[in-house]
C-alpha cells in the first residue's frame, strides 16, 4: 500500500472505549497515543458556555434527568460520566463535564494536534444559530489553526466560516439529491459521513474539493479499505488499538513533548 493511501484517524469523542467520551482524560490519551485528528462535541450551558458533551439530556452520559442546555456552569460541573467498564488498571470511577475553554488549553500543548469541533444541533435550536456559533468562535479564536468547526446543520458551519474565517465540515444528514445540491453550494473543507451512509462504490460518491471522513469504524482492515477508494479521514472510538497497526502507525503523530 502507498503512503497516499494510508488513513488518518480521527479519535471520536476522544478514546470512549476506555475514557469517558468527551473527557479531557480520554482526548489527551488520544493525543498521547498518537492521534493527528481528535473530535469533541459541543453544547452550551443556559450562560452560553460552550461544555464538551454530546447529549443535551444528560441521563445517558451522566444518569441525571436533566438538560444541559437549561443549566447553569456550576450545576453542570457537578456532573460527571463514568469509565465505560473496569478497562484501565486502576481508573478513576468518572471523568468531569468540562467545557471548551479547557479543551483549547489542552490542545495548545499538542500544536500537532487539530481538533473537529461539533456545534449539536440542540443548542442551535435553543439559543440560535448566531448565539451558538458566536459562543464558539469566541473560545477558538485563539486557537482558530488547530480548530476546524463541524455540524449537521450546513447553515451554522457556513455561518462559522463567513463569520470566524475557520475551516468548515459538514456532517451529511441523509444520501439524497438534496443534500448533494448542499454540499455543492457550502463547499465544505471536509464531508463527513456515516459508513452505512455512504456507497460503496466511490463512482457514487459526490464528487467535490472537499475531503471525505466516514464515522466510525474500530477494525484496520476496513479503514484501510476505505482509503484504497480515497477516503483518507477515518473516525474511530478505539485510537489506541487501530493505531498499533503497523501501517495506520505510519500516520500517527507521536512527538516529544
Amino acid at each position: 500500500m502507498s503512503e497516499q493511501a494510508i488513513p488518518y484517524l480521527i479519535a471520536h469523542r476522544g478514546y470512549p472505549m476506555r475514557y469517558p467520551e468527551n473527557s479531557l482524560a480520554g482526548l489527551e490519551a488520544a493525543m498521547l497515543a498518537g492521534a493527528c485528528f481528535v473530535e469533541i462535541d459541543i453544547q452550551l450551558s443556559a450562560r452560553r458556555t460552550p461544555f464538551l458533551c454530546h447529549d443535551d439530556h444528560l441521563w445517558r452520559l451522566a444518569g441525571s434527568d436533566r438538560w444541559l442546555t437549561q443549566l447553569d456552569d456550576a450545576a453542570i460541573r457537578m456532573h460527571s460520566v463514568p469509565y465505560p467498564g473496569l478497562r484501565l488498571a486502576h481508573p478513576p470511577e468518572s471523568e468531569p463535564l468540562s467545557d471548551l475553554a479547557e479543551f483549547c488549553q489542552l490542545l495548545q500543548a499538542w500544536p500537532w494536534v487539530t481538533a473537529f469541533i461539533e456545534i449539536k444541533s440542540e443548542s442551535i435550536l435553543r439559543f440560535g444559530l448566531a448565539a451558538t456559533v458566536d459562543a464558539v468562535l469566541e473560545v477558538i479564536h485563539p486557537y482558530v489553526k488547530q480548530c476546524i468547526v463541524i455540524s449537521f446543520d450546513d447553515k451554522a458551519v457556513a455561518y462559522a466560516r463567513e463569520r470566524g474565517g475557520v475551516r468548515i465540515g459538514w456532517v451529511i444528514p441523509e444520501w439524497d439529491n438534496e443534500q448533494a445540491a448542499i454540499a455543492t453550494a457550502l463547499v465544505p473543507d471536509f464531508l463527513f459521513c456515516y459508513t452505512r451512509r455512504l456507497p460503496r462504490k466511490p463512482a457514487e460518491r459526490w464528487q467535490g474539493p472537499w475531503q471525505w471522513a466516514v464515522y466510525t469504524v474500530d477494525d484496520s482492515p476496513t479503514a484501510l479499505s476505505y482509503a484504497e477508494e480515497g477516503v483518507l479521514l477515518i473516525e474511530t472510538d478505539t485510537i489506541g488499538t487501530l493505531i498499533q497497526h503497523p501501517l495506520l502507525k505510519k500516520h500517527a503523530c507521536v512527538q516529544s513533548l
